[in-house]
């Protein structure tokens, strides 16, 4: 891109110029014929006409210096320029001129230098200094060079200059292309739209060079004009959304990029002017809206509010200084334009070196983001692979779980019987005994209800609703399990609600057990009975369980199934006991709960009364 840019801008095409002296005059009425012109006053000019966007008539009156050539060729850029007249003087008659004309609105086929894109005349090589009148009119900025060349030395610097458009058009469609595949794999707007930016780009520069007028009818060569300016204002359209999605993604403040998004509305305006006889006053406002723009963009850069997001390339600092170089690309092309500095022939592609320095900002911008959003997707999809593969892994571990539980449920009942036989046979107390039963009984319906977990996990399980006493049950647990000193019990609600007494039995003594096991010895656990109504304002009790716990789980999974906390590998269990709670409390329409506060631990059922 370097090179191109350097071939662009070098003097690489330039040739023995034989015009030995430039001078201008600007007709404001553009009334004044070439009789009128002779008299007036000219000043020296340049090599580079700059006068801007104007309605007056600009006259150029060149110098040539004698050859020894049969004839030589006047070329005259850029080719945007709309009508140029030749004032030749007429050898045979002295005193009058040959008038020719040519420019952007007249039939490619009807111009004197064939083969040519560039504007221009054939004229007979003088003896001595000649002097000849260049008249332009043109809706678009004057901007006009001349140079006069032998015909071998101006079909050089017209091959030179294809050579050098065909590199960029050539990096241009690369860019073009690139975009176009990135955005087949990955599609995302920005660069859906930097494909459009590309090929209006490539448009915009095909039109301002002169290359639409070979494939227009000869019967419509204003056409030529009128797509070339259709060129100029639809690119201009298309860079103001491509930045403004860019930008977007910066936060930068949002009263700039309503600005930013305002410009777009004058596209419109500027089509319905164009075609209804106002083509300068739509290209001039067009140039003051890329100015505005020039003096937008970079502080829209410099005012991001947050870095990209981590999926989005570039960084806040490299986006401030790509709009940097962009904006200083674009005010040295822009400014010529507007007649607002001097120029050389050189400026004349500075439109196109902005053009590619533009697109390869741009380029590195959406490379950098595309390689972002690529390692983003693999990162994901190596993230998914390693959840899969996590998945199977705990599908079989609950499976292995699920074996292990079947078989030690089948296992047990056989000795459960066996002691149940044993005990008829022994002379206890009826109170000792009677615990001994009730806690074979327990045994074996949570054998059962293990055995069923399936059905307790799909809501399945047969309910037998009767009168249920919770302090009651929690003070036959407590006793059962020796634990009085350590528990705090109180209560603050009806003796008796309905519920299905073996559920909660099994609920109520797994939290107990939960917190005798995995709190400090001797601790206090508080255990707190009380009516609460749930979100839905449905009346119900409330059984708190709260005590110390010497290392914090993971409040996310203290419900899984077969959860264990890592230090507490040391006690006996399966880890099914709170996930279970959990199901039968759902199961009878009720909730369980857990929340850390500090060093303790709160269970909180509530079941419906």
């Amino acid at each position: 891109m370097l090179l191109l840019c350097c071939l662009l801008f070098s003097p690489i095409c330039q040739a023995e110029d034989l015009i030995i002296q430039r001078e201008v005059f600007s007709d404001a009425s553009g009334q004044l014929d070439i009789q009128d012109i002779e008299q007036q006053r000219f000043k020296p000019m340049p090599n580079l006409l700059i006068a801007g966007y104007t309605a007056a008539t600009q006259w150029v009156r060149i110098t040539v210096a004698p050859t020894h050539e049969k004839t030589l060729e006047l070329i005259i850029r850029p080719t945007y320029l709309d009508e140029i007249t030749l004032y030749a003087p007429d050898r045979e008659h002295p005193g009058q001129w040959l008038t020719r004309t040519t420019g952007d609105r007249y039939a490619y086929e009807d111009r004197t230098r064939r083969n040519a894109i560039t504007h221009g005349f054939v004229i007979d090589g003088p003896s001595s200094p000649t002097v000849y009148y260049l008249k332009l009119r043109t809706t678009s900025t004057a901007l006009m060079y001349v140079e006069t060349l032998t015909p071998h030395e101006a079909n050089l610097k017209e091959m030179r200059q294809h050579i050098l458009i065909v590199f960029y058009l050539a990096m241009m469609l690369w860019l073009a292309f690139w975009a176009a595949n990135d955005f087949i794999s990955k599609p995302h707007l920005l660069t859906g739209l930097f494909t459009i930016y590309q090929i209006g780009h490539i448009l915009y520069a095909l039109g301002i060079l002169g290359y639409f007028a070979p494939f227009i009818d000869q019967q419509h060569p204003a056409l030529n004009d009128t797509l070339t300016s259709i060129a100029i204002l639809t690119i201009v359209w298309i860079s103001i959304f491509f930045h403004y999605v860019l930008l977007s993604q910066y936060q930068p403040p949002k009263f700039g990029m309503r600005l930013l998004l305002g410009f777009s509305s004058f596209y419109p305006v500027l089509l319905y002017a164009l075609f209804n006889g106002h083509a300068r006053e739509a290209l001039q406002v067009n140039a003051y809206i890329v100015i505005l723009l020039t003096t937008l963009l970079l502080p829209l850069a410099m005012t991001a509010r947050q870095d990209s997001p981590q999926h989005t390339a570039p960084s806040r600092k490299m986006l401030q200084i790509i709009y940097g170089l962009h904006t200083l690309s674009l005010v040295a092309s822009i400014l010529p334009i507007m007649g607002w500095s001097s120029a050389t022939e050189w400026n004349l592609n500075a439109i196109l070196g902005h053009s590619i320095i533009s697109a390869f900002l741009m380029y590195i911008i959406l490379q950098q983001r595309s390689t972002a959003i690529s390692q983003e997707a693999n990162t994901a999809k190596l993230s998914l692979k390693l959840a899969q593969q996590e998945l199977i892994f705990e599908r079989q571990k609950r499976d292995e779980m699920g074996y292990f539980m079947a078989m030690i449920t089948h296992e047990l009942k056989t000795p459960l019987s066996v002691i149940r036989l044993s005990l008829d046979s022994l002379q206890l107390p009826g109170p000792s005994k009677h615990h001994i039963e009730q806690s074979i009984l327990d045994i074996s319906s949570m054998i059962d209800r293990c055995a069923q977990l399936d059905n307790i996990e799909a809501q399945q399980i047969r309910l037998s609703y009767q009168p249920c006493d919770a302090e009651a049950v929690l003070h036959t647990l407590i006793h059962e399990y020796a634990c009085t000193e350590r528990i705090d019990l109180s209560s603050h609600t009806p003796q008796t609600f309905p519920c299905d007494l073996l559920m909660l039995r099994l609920i109520l003594r797994n939290l107990l057990e939960n917190a005798l096991k995995y709190s400090p010895a001797s601790s206090q656990i508080s255990i707190r009975i009380y009516p609460q109504a749930n979100s839905a304002d449905r009346q119900g009790i409330a059984i708190s369980f709260e005590n110390a716990v010497t290392s914090r789980p993971d409040i996310n999974k203290l419900f899984d199934k077969y959860y264990r906390e890592a230090t507490s590998r040391k006690h006996t269990g399966f880890g099914i006991g709170l996930y279970l709670s959990r199901a039968v409390a759902l199961s009878l329409g009720g909730s369980l709960d857990a929340s850390l506060h500090l060093h303790q631990i709160r269970f909180s059922l509530w079941l419906p009364n």
